[in-house]
């Protein structure tokens, strides 16, 4: 079973955890890590802690941000991970939901982050009303 990392700018991380227990009612396989006011040097010593937790598993980490603090700090402990792993920033809830599923169900990593990718794009009420004209002309 991989694990599952959230980090975010902020309690974001926490708050998504925290609404995951909405559609779970047994314990979260979820560690959350957050950079706040205490700054860069307490978000770093945090994420050594959760990564050397982590640091024989498959790992799967959800960042708020392409490229943010979180997402840089994840990249430079992941290259230190022994088995397979991938960060997948912008996280939200549909694909946080899937990943906990997948997860209880044991799906290897390598095999749920393809079907991740497609659970978490972004969605438009337009764009599936137009999907849904255009299924129920044919």
């Amino acid at each position: 079973m991989y694990k599952i990392i959230i980090a975010s700018h902020g309690p974001l991380a926490d708050g998504m955890k925290e609404s995951l227990k909405f559609f779970f009612s047994t314990k979260l396989e979820v560690t959350t890590v957050s950079i706040d006011n205490d700054g860069l040097v307490s978000f770093q010593e945090k994420m050594d802690r959760v990564f050397d937790e982590v640091a024989t598993s498959e790992v799967l980490i959800f960042t708020d941000l392409l490229y943010g603090t979180p997402f840089n700090e994840a990249g430079k402990r992941a290259a230190n991970l022994s088995q397979y792993f991938d960060i997948i920033s912008s996280v939200n809830m549909p694909i946080l939901v899937e990943a906990v599923n997948l997860q209880r169900q044991n799906i290897a990593l390598e095999d749920a982050v393809p079907q991740l990718l497609e659970v978490g794009q972004v969605q438009s009420f337009r764009n599936k009303m137009q999907e849904s004209s255009v299924t129920d002309d044919e």
